[in-house]
């Protein structure tokens, strides 16, 4: 555990609690297979957010160890869908807890294992493919699934600040493949499993996105139209995938919610609520925000313009950035082609309270542009 501030002291012992803060993220957590009567009952055994993780890894270890007793009685679908859930548990105890980085690392890694144990159930044609893609002397390890149409676009995926490919990237990569789109999640750098090889650098970011579309050029064994990409990212992946965009021509669309596509140098980074703080310096594997704000500082207008079609989403009660309009703008401006804003006035950040209307919006979307 690293030694808090009085400040993040009093935050998280008072002011991290399902009034204030839990709630807003249920939303997410359901998103991936969390039960919602379980979640409340975990939720009601934390006092603190000190506590956080450690309950809901220990959530994570009895579904886990229930998902491997029903495989020996012979009950697979139910095993999977335990295994599953591990990983949501598992996701959720390490989701932003920046304030103990071994803590986290040891609760993500066992969300990878129960994420593997799950998909090895599946049938072949069904199975997320493991893709480990060369960069930089380290890989970029992702997840490709495949729809049942022949010829059909593809859909890369850039997560958030702490998403990861197994919780997140699977539920969506569910739903876009339901729907015809083949469908690529990863770990980029300073993320999820690559944060140990390589520390996050926006002006690196569009460079692994532009490798991963070269190395699906030069694939020839899936059937997949590699002239229809789309980039889609919510959080720090809201502007991760339009600056990825602008910086690749082979993107031919793109789909951004609630990015923080601004970012005010150090000035900026301190107005951040203190655990968000965390996450830079996480992210970068800086001791202090001096040291983050070279790796973790921009903004879009900097960036090539964008040519290409984008549908941003902008929340007017987003509680993660300062200024949550100022964005909205900012991205508005900066788009050169088509561009649709859609602004959502009482929804939270990246519309967690919207999403039954959010999702299929980026679907229809996607079809009509891809």
């Amino acid at each position: 555990m690293v030694n808090l501030s009085l400040k993040e002291k009093f935050a998280f012992k008072f002011i991290f609690n399902e009034k204030r803060i839990y709630q807003r993220w249920y939303g997410r957590f359901l998103g991936f297979g969390i039960d919602y009567g379980r979640l409340k009952r975990v939720v009601a055994r934390i006092s603190n957010w000190l506590q956080w993780c450690d309950e809901w890894t220990k959530e994570g270890d009895q579904l886990y160890k229930k998902a491997e007793e029903e495989l020996i009685n012979g009950y697979e679908i139910k095993a999977k869908a335990l295994f599953h859930e591990a990983v949501g548990c598992y996701h959720v105890g390490q989701h932003i807890f920046f304030i103990d980085s071994n803590q986290k690392e040891r609760t993500q890694e066992k969300a990878r294992i129960s994420y593997k144990r799950a998909i090895d159930l599946d049938n072949e044609k069904e199975r997320p493919i493991r893709i480990e893609i060369p960069f930089n002397g380290a890989i970029v390890p992702g997840y490709l699934r495949l729809s049942n149409m022949s010829n059909g676009p593809l859909v890369i995926f850039i997560n958030g600040m702490d998403n990861i490919k197994e919780a997140e990237g699977h539920s969506q990569g569910t739903l876009f493949q339901k729907y015809g789109f083949n469908f690529f999640t990863f770990d980029g750098i300073g993320q999820g499993e690559m944060w140990k090889a390589m520390k996050f650098d926006e002006k690196e970011y569009h460079k692994v996105v532009s490798v991963i579309i070269d190395w699906f050029e030069k694939q020839k064994i899936y059937d997949i139209d590699i002239k229809r990409i789309a980039l889609v990212g919510f959080s720090l992946g809201g502007y991760l995938a339009p600056m990825c965009a602008a910086y690749d021509k082979r993107v031919k669309c793109v789909v951004g919610n609630s990015g923080v596509v601004y970012i005010g140098g150090l000035a900026g980074l301190k107005k951040l609520n203190p655990i968000w703080q965390r996450g830079v310096t996480y992210m970068t594997k800086s001791e202090t925000l001096e040291e983050a704000v070279n790796s973790f500082d921009w903004d879009i207008e900097d960036s090539p313009n964008l040519q290409v079609p984008l549908l941003f989403y902008h929340a007017g009660k987003d509680e993660v950035m300062p200024s949550p309009k100022l964005h909205a703008e900012k991205v508005m401006k900066w788009a050169r082609g088509d561009k649709t804003l859609k602004f959502y006035e009482d929804a939270e950040h990246c519309t967690m309270n919207y999403l039954d209307e959010v999702f299929p919006e980026i679907v229809n979307w996607l079809k009509i542009k891809l």
